[in-house]
């Protein structure tokens, strides 16, 4: 066989395996849209070998991370439509925690976006101290997220980019751009270079696929995953403002409701109970609001104002 009918079949091969991950995932127009990349990054070598290899995994995790992200999802989507930044940014959540509030890392880094100690004190100015670490309350946590997202954006003016910097840091990927002389991020990403990290590299990635798996049922009607989402976008969390002491088990009574489920929206609370001596924000629910302000608030237990329905805004 000559090298030109080689050449040939080599590029119809490779045309129909393009067009089978399109097909595959109609989401990615939308997706790499929305990270500010050319939808013609789809087509890329290394990312299309990424997204063959990891495909099958990575929707288990997504699977996995959706079931316990119930009332988490919602919660971070709705936070994101307020602040006018992509719900797909809660892709980064999914890789870096799961949707475990509760998450943790060797490093230290802890909740649903993998906060240390020193950035969600000094950056975010979060309570940590014995009885609080509000790096594990998803309301404050995902609010100091986007922040810091637009942050780091403002920078970059690219939310690939933005993206890659929330694994590495600022300073790493312009440092990267400046070797490589480039913006690209086939460039950036390629095996054949090391303008930047292995771990960024594939962080990058996974967040791109992840999100491809979890917008595929805008695009597709027999998606199943698909299915999942559209379920759990009937709930949600909402901080409601109890007194000071209040403990969880007595609030999942009056909420009738089982305290596991309200002690891991509030995994920030460590020993199961708000601050004593002040008020605090708890997270219940927005299904149980309504029954809340009537057991709880009209009841006399709290005079206090309650935050309005699905108001996430903190001072």
């Amino acid at each position: 066989m000559n090298l030109y009918k080689i050449l040939i079949i080599s590029l119809f091969l490779s045309s129909f395996a393009y067009s089978d991950i399109r097909s595959e995932f109609p989401s990615y127009s939308y997706v790499l849209t929305e990270f500010d990349l050319d939808e013609n990054f789809i087509d890329n070598p290394e990312f299309r070998h990424f997204v063959e290899t990891n495909k099958r995994a990575y929707r288990k995790r997504f699977i996995k991370a959706v079931r316990r992200g119930s009332l988490i999802i919602p919660t971070i989507k709705e936070m994101m439509y307020q602040r006018d930044i992509s719900p797909l940014f809660l892709y980064i959540s999914m890789i870096e925690s799961e949707f475990n509030p509760k998450a943790t890392s060797r490093t230290g880094a802890g909740g649903l976006w993998q906060f240390t100690v020193n950035t969600g004190t000094q950056e975010f100015h979060l309570k940590i101290n014995e009885t609080i670490d509000e790096r594990y309350d998803p309301i404050r946590a995902t609010d100091s997220a986007i922040k810091y997202l637009y942050k780091i954006n403002s920078n970059l003016n690219a939310w690939y980019l933005t993206t890659m910097a929330y694994n590495c840091g600022n300073g790493c990927v312009n440092r990267a751009i400046k070797r490589a002389g480039s913006r690209d991020l086939g460039l950036l990403i390629s095996s054949r270079n090391s303008y930047i990290k292995a771990e960024t590299k594939k962080y990058i990635q996974k967040v791109l696929l992840m999100a491809m798996i979890g917008e595929n049922y805008l695009f597709r009607n027999d998606d199943r995953l698909g299915e999942m989402m559209y379920q759990i976008n009937k709930d949600s969390i909402t901080p409601v403002k109890v007194r000071s002491g209040e403990t969880l088990v007595h609030l999942s009574t009056i909420l009738n409701m089982d305290s596991f489920y309200l002690e891991k929206i509030n995994a920030h609370l460590k020993k199961g109970h708000v601050p004593y001596r002040q008020s605090y924000m708890v997270n219940i629910p927005t299904s149980k609001v309504p029954l809340f302000y009537t057991r709880y608030v009209q009841n006399g237990r709290l005079m206090n104002r309650m935050y309005s329905k699905n108001n996430y805004n903190f001072k």
